[in-house]
Formats: C-alpha cells, sequence, structure tokens
C-alpha cells in the first residue's frame, strides 16, 4: 500500500502537462544560479522556494487533478500521507538540494562540506513542510503559492540583521556564517517543521484521516516544547551574559574586555586591532588606540542595533549574530575599524578627503595581505 500512494503520485507528476512544469521550473532555477549576479541569500532563498513549490504540487496535486475520492477511501490517515508526501518531495528537490550545496560550497571553498549538507538539509525539510502544510491547509491552489513568494521572496531581499530577527523561521540565516553553524536556527526549523506535520494534520481539509490520532499531537506539543526551549536557552545566555564580568586578554598593547565570546575568538579580534594600529602607526597617521569591549547577545532590541559604540576610549562592540564572529564573508572588521582610529577632519579640501580615504584603503588593503591571526582564511588578490 505504501507503493501504490507514492507510485500515484508519481504518476500524476509525470504527466505531460505537470512533467513540463516541473521541467520548467527546473530550468528557471538552474539559470538563475548559473546566469543571475544576485546576491547568496535571495539565489538560496529563490532555491528554497521552488523546493516549497513542489511540496506544494504533491500536497494539493489530487485536487488539482480531481482524483480526491482515491485519497479519501485510501487506509492512510493525513499524518502518514503527509509522511509519504515528505518523502517524494525530497525526492523530487533532490537535484535542487545538490543545487544549492553547489552554490554554497562555490561562495565557501574552505567551508566543511558536512556544514553544508547539514545547513541545506534542515532548510529544504522546513520547506518542504510549509509546502506540504499549505497544500492541506489552504484550498485554493494559487493563494498558498503566492504566501510562499511573500515569504521567500523578502527573506532573501531584507538584510541579514533583519533575518536574525526572523531567526526561529528564517531558512538562510545559517549561510551568512557557515564556518560556525547557528544550532538554535536550526532547532528552530526543526520545530517549525513538526510544528506544520502536527497542525497539518489537524487542520488537513480533508475528512476525517486520523485527526483523532495521538501522533499529530506530539508533534505539535514536541515542536513547541523544541520553540520553548531555544527561546528560553536565549533568555537565559542572556541573562547570564549581562550578570557576569568581563574577562580581559591583552596582545601587544591592545586590551579586549569580552563576554559571551571565546578566548580565541577574543584573541583574533585583539589580534587584528593590534595589526590594524601598527600598520596606520607606519604610515604616520597618528591612529588612535581603544580598548574593545566585546559582549555577545542572541536577543536584539531594535531592528538595526548597533554593532559599535564609542565610548571614550572604549569600543563598545555588540556580537548579536555569527556572521559578526566572521571576517571574510561576515564583517569587515578592519573596515569598521578605521574610522575610529583615523577620524577625519571636517576641515578638509575634497582632494584631501579622496587622498585619506586612499589612505585608509591602503591600511585596510595591507593588514589583508598580512593576516594576522589567520582570521582572512580566505585571500583576495
Amino acid at each position: 500500500m505504501n507503493g501504490i500512494i507514492v507510485r500515484f503520485w508519481l504518476q500524476l507528476l509525470l504527466r505531460r502537462e505537470q512533467a513540463v512544469t516541473l521541467l520548467v521550473s527546473f530550468s528557471v532555477v538552474l539559470l538563475f544560479n548559473l546566469i543571475m549576479n544576485e546576491g547568496i541569500a535571495i539565489t538560496y532563498s529563490v532555491n528554497l522556494l521552488f523546493v516549497a513549490f513542489f511540496s506544494l504540487q504533491i500536497a494539493s496535486i489530487h485536487n488539482r487533478n480531481h482524483t480526491e475520492p482515491y485519497i479519501y477511501i485510501s487506509v492512510f490517515p493525513n499524518y502518514r500521507l503527509i509522511a509519504y508526501q515528505l518523502y517524494v518531495s525530497l525526492i523530487l528537490s533532490f537535484p535542487l538540494l545538490l543545487m544549492m550545496v553547489g552554490l554554497l560550497w562555490k561562495s565557501f571553498a574552505d567551508v566543511s562540506l558536512w556544514n553544508l549538507v547539514i545547513i541545506v538539509f534542515f532548510s529544504s525539510v522546513f520547506s518542504s513542510m510549509l509546502g506540504l502544510f499549505l497544500g492541506q491547509v489552504v484550498k485554493h491552489y494559487g493563494l498558498a503559492f503566492t504566501f510562499l513568494i511573500a515569504f521567500y521572496l523578502p527573506i532573501g531581499l531584507v538584510s541579514w540583521s533583519f533575518n536574525e530577527k526572523l531567526r526561529y523561521i528564517s531558512p538562510v540565516v545559517n549561510i551568512f556564517n557557515p564556518y560556525m553553524i547557528n544550532w538554535r536556527n536550526l532547532f528552530g526549523l526543526l520545530g517549525c517543521s513538526l510544528l506544520f506535520y502536527g497542525l497539518g494534520t489537524l487542520l488537513s481539509s480533508r475528512r476525517g484521516g486520523g485527526k483523532k490520532s495521538i501522533i499529530p499531537w506530539i508533534s505539535t506539543v514536541l515542536a513547541c516544547s523544541i520553540l520553548m526551549g531555544v527561546w528560553g536557552y536565549e533568555r537565559l545566555f542572556d541573562e547570564n551574559v549581562q550578570t557576569s564580568s568581563f574577562q580581559k586578554i591583552t596582545v601587544g598593547q591592545t586590551q579586549v574586555e569580552y563576554k559571551g565570546i571565546s578566548s580565541y575568538q577574543a584573541r583574533q579580534f585583539a589580534t587584528l586591532f593590534e595589526t590594524l594600529y601598527h600598520v596606520a602607526k607606519k604610515k604616520e597617521t597618528h591612529p588612535i588606540r581603544y580598548t574593545l569591549e566585546i559582549t555577545r547577545i542572541h536577543s536584539m532590541s531594535s531592528f538595526e542595533p548597533k554593532i559599535i559604540v564609542q565610548n571614550h576610549n572604549k569600543l563598545q562592540i555588540n556580537i548579536y549574530s555569527n556572521k559578526l564572529l566572521e571576517f571574510n564573508f561576515g564583517m569587515d572588521w578592519a573596515s569598521k575599524w578605521i574610522d575610529f582610529i583615523l577620524p577625519q577632519s571636517t576641515h578638509l579640501s575634497n582632494e584631501q578627503v579622496d587622498a585619506f580615504r586612499r589612505v585608509k584603503s591602503d591600511i585596510v588593503v595591507e593588514v589583508r595581505r598580512k593576516n594576522p591571526g589567520n582570521v582572512y582564511t580566505i585571500q583576495g588578490d
């Protein structure tokens, strides 16, 4: 019986009109990945949109082909049907999953392949379950597809800081720093996937179908427990950081006060700042030395919180995303700090301003060439 229902979906999907739709969809995604020179966030988001679209196709195909009676007389309850639909969806989306792994590998060639596979797997399961959930709950196919577009396109277009605000449900958070997996985001996606599974069964427009079974209720309760557990962990972490005292580390004459990050990460910041200061000093630019005060938090008080705040002889650095702990594609700290250690005078001519900017640019390039503490794992030309 398991094979019968899977073959039923595949037969519908391989009909001429459905096969053409799938082939056109694959072609669009392939061309978008190869030709369009867009940011990685929007490209990855579009790939996930099509994963969700394929799942929506599977979940609603029997409605659009008027074969509901074959499903209704089936002995399968809703929760089992959704599980089989997820299985077929992942098979159908497998080429897209490979393309997403290739996309990330192309952008982050030195990242562990396992990291990329884990990120793609969790985000793809989330997208598949979202498509299946909408296919079960929303009767109008066009409305469900419109919702998918309204979710995935903004996710890819908004800033990374906004995605951090949506870190429990944003499937693109981890691509901003795949070197350091954000497990809270992955558990959030897992919780949401289980929630879609449970609610997809309970709220399905299909008659009967095992809605009184305990399995969807267990899935829903487990999903809420995971999401509450992640939220509780973040609250506990932030409270502990706020009440703890700063630890200190010194590299050369640069002192870093830190909490919420490791001593290794604090040393990376100190080494980079110390090198930046000395390179600027060799240029006879009279740089200003600061103490770095770094605090790692998980929650944000606004959509665009200040990352660096100058407080007398200190630079207060607020780390609220793994992206800010990555020196290659995450945050160009040298370019950020150079504006503080070499403040620009307001009494400069346009020519002097341009010359001053070139000096600062040369300093940053020299720092990257020196690669202090090997913080830059990939060197540019």
